[in-house]
């Protein structure tokens, strides 16, 4: 179905298993896809680290409270459980510069791992919206040149202040995850172009960095392979495999040479 048929690198799963088959389908992906490397954000995977390792997922430290546990992340950290820290702004109202959150752009640094933001919407009736806007955050990036941020969803919908963001910041990158999500075979090919070919393109052309836009799905709340097919239109071929594995090796560097 996607006319892109090199390895992938999946900036965005969520590995909780829920249901019954759900890692079979997972490693069925991983095969179809050539998925080499792959990101979890889940706050409670259902895997181990060592099977996660042996899956190609790396984790993150998800801080979904303002008061997190500095003494546990710090360890995850030492210990290589982490490879990022996922901050879900939105779904906790506060904003990047809260005070309580600053010491996490020091570790960042200091461990050099990179800092996943959540940006735009939530899906969570309950979420606070303004904290997740991406223009929220341009403070916190410019006061840390020395720590690599990714803009979970590229703000959606707010593509355009995310791209703003990420052409102004050296440091920053854009992942095009749950863009939209369910099944797209259900969804007209105007509304896919609307709502997600269009948005991809334009943030390829206003900042003008193929290297700053990183795949991620979403997986399981997207359809992978018309999501992938999605993607894959949007983005210019020569640029493929920097969006689809290459940019994302670099800024996790978890995949061993």
């Amino acid at each position: 179905m996607s006319n892109y048929s090199g390895p992938i690198f999946d900036a965005h799963v969520h590995t909780e298993f829920a249901t019954a088959g759900d890692l079979e389908t997972f490693k069925a992906l991983k095969s179809r896809f050539d998925i080499r490397a792959s990101i979890t954000d889940s706050h409670a995977p259902a895997c181990n680290t060592q099977t996660l390792q042996t899956l190609g997922v790396g984790r993150c430290a998800v801080i979904a409270k303002p008061d997190w546990c500095h003494d546990s992340l710090v360890q995850g950290l030492v210990s290589g459980v982490y490879v990022a820290i996922k901050i879900n702004l939105g779904f906790m109202p506060v904003y990047a510069d809260d005070p309580r959150l600053m010491r996490l752009y020091s570790l960042a640094h200091e461990f050099n791992v990179p800092v996943l933001l959540h940006t735009g919407d939530t899906g969570w009736h309950r979420s606070k919206l303004k904290y997740a806007h991406p223009l929220s955050m341009d403070e916190v990036i410019v006061d840390h040149p020395q720590v690599s941020f990714l803009l979970v969803h590229s703000g959606n919908p707010w593509f355009t202040d995310a791209a703003v963001v990420a052409a102004k910041n050296n440091n920053v990158w854009l992942d095009i995850s749950s863009i939209v999500e369910g099944p797209l075979s259900q969804v007209s090919p105007a509304k896919l172009d609307k709502l997600m070919i269009q948005p991809i393109r334009w943030m390829l052309d206003y900042t003008d960095k193929p290297d700053r836009l990183i795949f991620g799905s979403g997986w399981p709340s997207v359809d992978y392979p018309h999501y992938v097919a999605a993607c894959a239109k949007a983005i210019d071929p020569q640029c493929h495999s920097q969006v689809f594995f290459e940019n994302a090796t670099k800024f996790f560097k978890v995949i061993k040479d």
